[in-house]
C-alpha cells in the first residue's frame, strides 16, 4: 500500500507550524519541493488507522495568483498529482481573511481535503460562534475545531482526513459549484472579484457571532508600534538576548568544555600508540570539542527567536523597521530574510521568495552574508573572551556582551548602507509599500518551542558529526604529516598545512594574520565554525597536547597574535563571504553567476580593507 502524501495549506500565521509539529511531533526531515529548489520541511505520522502518512509544509500565502516565490511554490504543488489529500488551516480568530482564499484553493483542486479550524479556543474567548455543520455542508469538506499547541482536535482532525482519503474525491461543493476551468485576464479579475463575494456570503450563514477584536493586542501595539518607545523595546530585546548568550550560556559551556578536557586527558594518557593518542586527542576531540561547547550560546539564541516569532513581535519589530529601511530604499520585508539570517545564511536567502519585487530580492541577497549567522558565534566568542575583559560597565552589564551586541548592530548597519548602495547605483526603482499582516499577541507554546530547539540541536549536532569531523581529521593529517624521518624533528610549520599557510601569509600579513591564522581560513570555507577547531587542532599539536579547551585557546592566542590580531580578525569574520554554500544557494536563488560573483568580490574587498584599517588604527592607539 502506498503512502499518503498530504499537503499543508494555509493563510501564514494561521497556526501551520504548531499544527504540523503536533501531528508529526516534529520527527521531520528536509526535502524539497517538486520541480524547485526550495527547502520544505516534511515528516511522517500515524492516521487514526495506523497507517503511515507524509504530511509536507507547503509556503503560507493569500493567494493562488503568485506575486511571491513562496505563492507560486503552492500554486504549482496544487496544480500537480503528487498529493493525496491536504489539510486546510484557517484561523479562527480572523475568518474574513482566511475564507476568500480557503474559498480560492478548494475551487482549483478536487483533492480530499479538511479543514482545520485552529485557534478556536482563542476565538471562543473572542465572542466567536461557528455552525459548524452549516461551514463543513457548504464547503463539501470535513471542518474539525482544533488548538495546534494544546493538541486539542488532533485526533478528530486525523480521523476526518482518513476518510475523506478513502473517498477519494471530494464531494460537489454545493456553496463554490462548478471548478474553474483556463481563463483570461479579464475572467480572472472577475473570478476574484466573485471570491470575495462568496466570502462575504459563506460568513453571513457560518459566522453566527462576529467575535470583538483583540483589545489586548491593540493596547500593546500601542507601545510596541511607537516610533520611539518601539525602538528603544527592540534594541533591548536584543541587548538581552546577547547578555544571556554570554552570561547564562557559560555554565553549560562550562560543563562541555571540561568534559571534552576530560576525554582528552584520557586519551592522552592511554597506553594507546602515539599517533593514534594525537589522532584522538588533537583532531577529533579538540575538533568536536572546539565547536560543541558552542551550542548553549546557539540555542539561547534560537530559542528567543522562536519565542519572539511565536509571540507575534518580529511582525512587528518589520514594521518598526520598515520606516528605517526605507531611507536607504530597502523593503520591510528584508528584514525577515535578514533575522533568518542570523540562523544561517543559507535559508535566509530562501526566505527572500517572500519578496514581492524581483529588484528587492536581489538586493535583499546581495547583503544577506554581512548579517551574524550562527556559524560566527564560536569565532566571535572565542575571540571576544580573549581579548575583551568581562567587566561590568553599568547596571550588571558586561562588556564582553556589549561588544558581541556592536559585532551584530555593525553587520546590521553594513548590510542597510550596502543595501542603499546597490538601490542607487545598481538596481535603481520605487520601493513598493509594505503590506504586512500583524498577528495577535499569543504566549508561545512550550511544547512547541521545545520541539524546535530540539530540531535545531539535531541539526547542528550532525553538522558536527559530519562536516566539522571529517574537516577536523583533515586538518590533523595536514598537521601532522609528513612525519619527520628517523632521527630528525621538524615542527608544524613543516606539515603540508604549514607549507600552505606560509605560501600564503605574504598576502595576508599586511592585515596581522601568520601563517596559521591563514591556514585555519581555508577550512572555514565549508563551515565557518570549523576556524575555532583548526586552532585547537594547530595550536594542540604545536603545545604538546596542551591546548585541551577553549579557555586554553583563548590564553594562548592572546599571548601568541597581539589585540591588533584579534580585533582584525573579528573585523574579517564580519564581511568576508567564508561560505560555500551561502555563494551556491546565492547562485541557485537568483539564478546569475554575476551576481554571485559580485557578493563574492565586494565582500572580501570590504574583509581585507576592514582588517587591513583595524590592524593599524590598533597599533597606533596601544603603542
Amino acid at each position: 500500500m502506498n503512502r499518503k502524501r498530504i499537503a499543508l495549506v494555509g493563510t501564514p500565521n494561521a497556526g501551520k507550524t504548531a499544527l504540523f509539529n503536533s501531528l508529526t511531533h516534529s520527527h521531520q526531515r528536509v526535502a524539497n519541493y517538486s520541480g524547485v529548489t526550495v527547502e520544505s520541511a516534511e515528516a511522517d505520522f500515524f492516521l487514526p488507522s495506523g497507517d503511515l502518512a507524509t504530511l509536507i509544509d507547503l509556503p503560507g500565502a493569500y493567494s493562488l495568483r503568485p506575486y511571491t516565490e513562496d505563492e507560486g511554490v503552492l500554486t504549482r504543488a496544487l496544480q500537480t498529482d503528487q498529493y493525496d489529500g491536504m489539510i486546510l488551516v484557517v484561523d479562527a480568530t480572523q475568518p474574513e481573511r482566511a475564507i476568500r482564499f480557503l474559498i480560492e484553493v478548494l475551487d482549483s483542486t478536487e483533492m480530499p481535503a479538511v479543514i482545520a479550524l485552529n485557534m478556536i479556543d482563542l476565538a471562543d474567548e473572542r465572542g466567536f460562534e461557528f455552525d459548524l455543520v452549516q461551514f463543513s455542508a457548504l464547503m463539501g469538506v470535513p471542518v474539525i475545531p482544533c488548538v495546534a499547541t494544546k493538541k486539542r482536535g488532533i485526533r478528530e482532525l486525523g480521523g476526518a482526513l482518513e476518510v475523506s482519503l478513502k473517498n477519494q474525491k471530494r464531494t460537489k461543493d454545493i456553496f463554490l459549484g462548478e471548478k474553474s476551468q483556463d481563463l483570461s485576464g479579464r475572467e480572472i479579475s472577475l473570478q476574484i472579484l466573485a471570491f470575495y463575494k462568496k466570502a462575504d456570503e459563506l460568513l453571513k450563514h457560518i459566522l453566527l457571532r462576529k467575535g470583538f477584536p483583540d483589545y489586548r493586542s491593540q493596547k500593546i501595539d500601542r507601545i510596541i508600534l511607537h516610533p520611539f518607545w518601539g525602538m528603544m523595546i527592540l534594541l533591548t530585546v536584543l541587548g538581552i538576548t546577547f547578555q544571556l548568550m554570554f552570561n547564562l550560556a557559560k555554565y553549560p559551556m562550562d560543563a562541555i568544555d571540561g568534559s571534552f578536557k576530560w576525554l582528552q586527558g584520557l586519551v592522552s594518557h592511554s597506553p594507546l600508540p602515539e599517533l593514534l593518542r594525537s589522532f584522538l586527542a588533537d583532531g577529533v576531540l579538540a575538533g568536536m570539542g572546539g565547536t560543541l561547547v558552542f551550542l548553549p550560546q546557539i540555542l539561547i539564541l534560537f530559542g528567543l527567536i522562536l519565542f519572539l516569532e511565536d509571540f507575534g513581535f518580529m511582525s512587528r519589530a518589520v514594521f518598526l523597521l520598515d520606516h528605517l529601511m526605507g531611507k536607504v530604499g530597502l523593503h520591510g520585508r528584508a528584514f525577515l530574510p535578514l533575522l533568518s539570517s542570523y540562523a544561517c545564511n543559507v535559508p535566509g536567502i530562501m526566505a527572500t521568495r517572500t519578496i514581492e519585487s524581483k529588484r528587492d530580492r536581489i538586493i535583499t541577497t546581495l547583503i544577506i552574508p554581512l548579517t551574524t549567522c550562527s556559524a560566527r558565534i564560536p569565532v566571535y566568542t572565542l575571540l571576544i573572551s580573549a581579548f575583551v575583559p568581562n567587566t561590568a560597565v553599568f547596571l550588571g552589564i558586561k562588556l564582553q556582551g556589549l561588544v558581541m551586541l556592536g559585532l551584530y548592530v555593525a553587520g546590521i548597519l553594513f548590510s542597510v548602507l550596502m543595501g542603499g548602495v546597490f538601490k542607487r547605483f545598481l538596481l535603481k526603482g520605487k520601493r513598493p509599500p509594505l503590506l504586512i499582516e500583524l498577528p495577535s499577541y499569543k504566549l508561545p507554546s512550550v511544547s512547541s518551542l521545545m520541539k524546535g530547539l530540539v530540531y535545531r540541536t539535531r541539526l547542528f549536532l550532525r553538522r558536527v558529526g559530519t562536516v566539522i569531523l571529517v574537516l577536523s581529521v583533515l586538518i590533523w593529517v595536514l598537521l601532522t604529516f609528513p612525519r619527520a624521518p628517523e632521527g630528525k624533528i621538524h615542527g608544524i610549520d613543516q606539515s603540508y598545512a604549514g607549507r600552505f599557510g606560509h605560501f600564503i601569509e605574504p598576502a595576508i600579513k599586511p592585515i596581522g594574520f601568520d601563517w596559521r591564522i591563514g591556514m585555519a581560513l581555508i577550512p572555514t570555507f565549508a563551515a565557518r565554525e570549523v576556524m575555532v577547531s583548526t586552532l585547537a587542532t594547530v595550536y594542540s599539536i604545536e603545545e604538546g597536547g596542551e591546548v585541551s579547551n577553549t579557555e586554553k585557546l583563548s590564553t594562548v592566542i592572546q599571548k601568541e597574535w597581539g589585540l591588533a590580531t584579534g580585533l582584525s580578525l573579528l573585523v574579517w569574520f564580519i564581511f568576508a563571504p567564508m561560505c560555500i554554500s551561502t555563494l551556491a544557494t546565492a547562485r541557485r536563488e537568483l539564478q546569475s553567476s554575476g551576481y554571485m560573483l559580485l557578493m563574492l568580490g565586494y565582500l572580501f574587498a570590504f574583509a581585507y580593507v576592514g582588517s587591513f584599517l583595524t590592524y593599524r588604527l590598533v597599533n597606533l592607539l596601544v603603542r
